[in-house]
C-alpha cells in the first residue's frame, strides 16, 4: 500500500514540476518504518559514501552506466537521507514490487548510513575518504570512520571499494576482500603542510607515522617506522596524472600495462574520483576500451563544476565548502598551481540571515589561504556581512590589501570584476549556493561580451 502510495504522489509531483524534491520518501518511511527491507533491488546496486567526493562520483557512476545503455535511477540534487533513498528505490520498481531499471547508484551521507545500507545491502560500496568536516556536518573524523565500520560491518556480501591513500578510510575492516585504488606520488610537485592535521599517530602501535608520498591533506600512502604498519597495497594505482591532456593512467595489480583515461578534470581531488569510478567499473569486469569511451562522455555535475570560455578568458563555477578548512584548503591548493592569471570571487558564507543563522568564522583559521599568496593571483573578490574577517584573514596570509576587493553587498559583485591582465577567473561557491555561483558566472559572461563588443 506504501509503494502504491507513493507511485501516486510521485506523479503527482512530476505533474506539478516538483521532481526534484523527496517529500514522497518522507512520506513512504512514516507510512512504512520497514519499507527498504522489503523494496527489491535492481541487479546492479552500487553505493558511495565519504566526507568529500560521494556527489561526483555517484553521478558518473548514473552517467557511466546510461552511456553502457542501463536504464538507471539515481537521486540527482543529492538526496542522500532515508527520504532520498526510500524514493530512488520506489522509482526502481513497479507497482507491483519488481525491478523496473537496471540500475540504482545512491549516494550515502556518511553519518546515516548504517540505518539504510544494512537493508538495501548494495553490492558495491564506494568509500570516497574520511576527513575533518564542519562540526554541523559531522564532527570528529573518527567519530564518522566508526559510523561507517559499523555500515560496512552490516553489509555480508557487499564489495568494499577503499581508498588505500586515505590512512583513515582505508583501514576500514570488510567482510568480503576488499578493492582498493590509490595515486603514486609526483616528484615534481611541492606539498605544502597544511593547517588542519588528520592524521598524526599510528592506529597500531600510536607512534608517529611517516609518508612516503603526501597529495593533500592527510591523504598518501603512509607507513610506521615503529611497527611496520604501511597502506595496503591498491589494486588500481594511478601511476600518473597527465594535467596537460587530462589523461589519468593506470597500473591495475598483477600487470605492468599501463591504461590511459580521458578525464574531465586535472586536479588531483577529482583524479582521486575517477579512480575510484575506474576501480569500480574494472571490479566489475567492464573491458577497458568499453570503460575509456565511457569515461570521454562524462563530465563533472554541473553542482560541482561549471566551465567556458569567452573572449580567451576561461570562466569556471566551482564548488568549495565553507564551514571547514580541509575542503576549501584542497581547492585552493589546486589554484595555488593554475597557471596564467587569475581573479576568484569567493562565495564561500554558508547562512547569515533567519532564525537557522550560522557563520562563525574559526574555520578561516584552519583554512590555508596561504596558498593564495601567489604572483599570478592578481584580485580576491569577497562580499557579504563577514567580508571584512575574510580581509584580516588574508591580511595575516600576507596577501597585499590591493589584490582584496570587499564588497559588503554580495550581490553587487559582478560591479567589480574585471577582465584586463586575466586568463582565468573562478567563482568558488557554498554547497548550498550552487545557483547563485551559475548566475554570477553568467553574468560575468555577459559582462565580459558586452565590454568586448564595445571596444
Amino acid at each position: 500500500m506504501t509503494l502504491w502510495c507513493s507511485k501516486i504522489v510521485i506523479a503527482l509531483m512530476k505533474a506539478t514540476g516538483h521532481a526534484q524534491d523527496d517529500r514522497p520518501g518522507v512520506l513512504i518511511y512514516k507510512l512504512c518504518p520497514n519499507f527498504l527491507d522489503y523494496v527489491k533491488k535492481p541487479k546492479i546496486t552500487v553505493a558511495v559514501t565519504g566526507t568529500n567526493g560521494k556527489t561526483s562520483v555517484s553521478s558518473m557512476i548514473a552517467d557511466v552506466l546510461r552511456v553502457q545503455g542501463h536504464t538507471v535511477t539515481y537521486n540527482d540534487w543529492g538526496a542522500n537521507l532515508k527520504a532520498g533513498h526510500c524514493m530512488i528505490m520506489a522509482n526502481s520498481v513497479n507497482m507491483f514490487n519488481r525491478p523496473k531499471v537496471d540500475a540504482t547508484v545512491l549516494e550515502v551521507d556518511e553519518k546515516t548510513a548504517y540505518e539504510d545500507m544494512s537493508k538495501i545491502q548494495p553490492d558495491y560500496f564506494i568509500v570516497s575518504n574520511i576527513g575533518r568536516d564542519s562540526m554541523r556536518r559531522n564532527g570528529h573524523p573518527l567519530y564518522i570512520r566508526q559510523c561507517i565500520q559499523d555500515t560496512v560491518d552490516s553489509l555480508k556480501e557487499s564489495v568494499i571499494i577503499l581508498n588505500a591513500d586515505d590512512p583513515i578510510s582505508g583501514f576500514l575492516k570488510t567482510n568480503t576482500e576488499p578493492v582498493y585504488y590509490a595515486m603514486a606520488g609526483e616528484p615534481d610537485v611541492e606539498f605544502k603542510e597544511p593547517i588542519i592535521k588528520d592524521f598524526t599517530v599510528c592506529p597500531v602501535c600510536h607512534k608517529q607515522p611517516e609518508y612516503l608520498h603526501r597529495h593533500y591533506l592527510h591523504i598518501g600512502e603512509v607507513q610506521c617506522p615503529n611497527c611496520g604498519m604501511k597502506s595496503p597495497e591498491p589494486d588500481f594505482n594511478g601511476v600518473e596524472l597527465d594535467r596537460e591532456n587530462s589523461v589519468l593512467k593506470v597500473r591495475e595489480k598483477g600487470s605492468d600495462e599501463v591504461f590511459e583515461y580521458n578525464i574531465a578534470s586535472t586536479s588531483i581531488f577529482n583524479g582521486f574520483n575517477f579512480l575510484s569510478l575506474i576501480a569500480y567499473f574494472r571490479s566489475r569486469g567492464i573491458p577497458y576500451e568499453e570503460l575509456k569511451s565511457a569515461l570521454s562522455q562524462v563530465k563533472l555535475p554541473e553542482s560541482r563544476e561549471l566551465t567556458s570560455t569567452v573572449h580567451g578568458i576561461e570562466i569556471h563555477s566551482s564548488m568549495c565548502k565553507g564551514q571547514t578548512g580541509g575542503s576549501a584548503s584542497v581547492v585552493f591548493e589546486h589554484l595555488s598551481k593554475e597557471k596564467g592569471n587569475l581573479e576568484l570571487i569567493l562565495m564561500m558564507n554558508e547562512e547569515y540571515e533567519g532564525l537557522d543563522a550560522n557563520e562563525t568564522i574559526t574555520w578561516f583559521y584552519d583554512t590555508d589561504y596561504e596558498l593564495l599568496n601567489k604572483p599570478n593571483i592578481k584580485r580576491i573578490l569577497v562580499g557579504g556581512p563577514v567580508y571584512a574577517d575574510y580581509k584580516l584573514r588574508m591580511k595575516i596570509a600576507g596577501i597585499p590589501d590591493e589584490k582584496v576587493v570587499c564588497i559588503e553587498d554580495d550581490k553587487k559583485i559582478i560591479d567589480y570584476v574585471t577582465f584586463e591582465d586575466i586568463d582565468q577567473i573562478y567563482i568558488l561557491h557554498e554547497v548550498n549556493r550552487v545557483t547563485e555561483g551559475r548566475l554570477l558566472k553568467e553574468a560575468i559572461e555577459e559582462k565580459l561580451r558586452r565590454e568586448k563588443n564595445e571596444n
